[in-house]
């Protein structure tokens, strides 16, 4: 089958993909008192926190309206840390369905990432309301949020459907990718801003989450247009990670139910 026909038979599963995301969601908040208000108190409350150690106890950073800085910065970074770290495992947990029934595989860590979209844009709405309110500039950049966004849930879903696919075949992989994460969170501009890092500014830059979060701090924290070569980078590594991340996964797709 073609890469064409691939993508012909995964649009005729959509409605599956729209349940799986629907069913992950609800698992998420599944015996919660507070339910989907997660999706906004999660970045809140460490907001708060790192913002009280390294504002008000430190004295680290004192950039105006510090908290706006770092919300901004948690949201999209919880996004893509959450999303990649369910979906990495999104082939392994459902061995059963796999095996058993027929059905496009990559659906699955498709809607772990759209799943855990949906919280990002829902933090985001609250986020630019909040903004708005503080009184922080607001700028016609604000048009462009929406391109920062599908270029990172492209990027993301490139990521996602490659390494739930290499998962099957290496199962260590679902630790890696959470220490590698970690790491990760500090080796990007989310609580600091990249100017900080001096003359070690140039080896962040070569990270792609420093692309989109200057992008979301132009236009959220600022009120600016992003760099034309952030934005431009952040869509180009999308199309790669989209395109090269599904066309890797298809050369693994074959075995999958074997090695499952």
């Amino acid at each position: 089958m073609t890469v064409a026909e691939r993508l012909r038979e995964l649009g005729a599963y959509r409605g599956l993909v729209r349940s799986l995301t629907v069913r992950d969601l609800k698992l998420k908040y599944r015996r919660s008192l507070l339910g989907a208000a997660w999706s906004v108190l999660n970045p809140l409350l460490m907001m708060a926190i790192y913002f009280a150690i390294f504002n008000l106890v430190l004295h680290v950073f004192t950039l105006r309206d510090y908290w706006a800085y770092v919300l901004g910065g948690l949201v999209a970074w919880l996004f893509f840390a959450n999303a990649l770290g369910s979906a990495v495992t999104s082939l392994v947990s459902n061995p059963g369905l796999i095996t058993k029934v027929y059905f496009p595989v990559e659906s699955l860590p498709i809607a772990t990432v759209l799943s855990a979209g949906v919280n990002f844009l829902v933090s985001l709405l609250v986020l630019i309301v909040v903004v708005a309110v503080a009184g922080l500039p607001i700028g016609g950049s604000l048009v462009l949020l929406p391109v920062v966004v599908a270029a990172q849930v492209a990027f993301t879903v490139g990521l996602a459907v490659l390494l739930a696919a290499l998962t099957v075949y290496l199962r260590d992989l679902e630790h890696l990718v959470g220490i590698f994460l970690t790491a990760l969170f500090y080796l990007t501009p989310v609580l600091y801003p990249l100017q900080l890092a001096g003359r070690h500014a140039i080896w962040l830059e070569l990270n792609p989450m420093t692309w989109f979060l200057e992008c979301y701090h132009a236009i959220l924290y600022r009120g600016e247009w992003p760099d034309p070569a952030f934005l431009g980078l952040s869509i180009a590594v999308a199309m790669v990670s989209l395109a090269g991340g599904y066309l890797l996964f298809l050369r693994l797709r074959a075995r999958l139910p074997e090695e499952l």
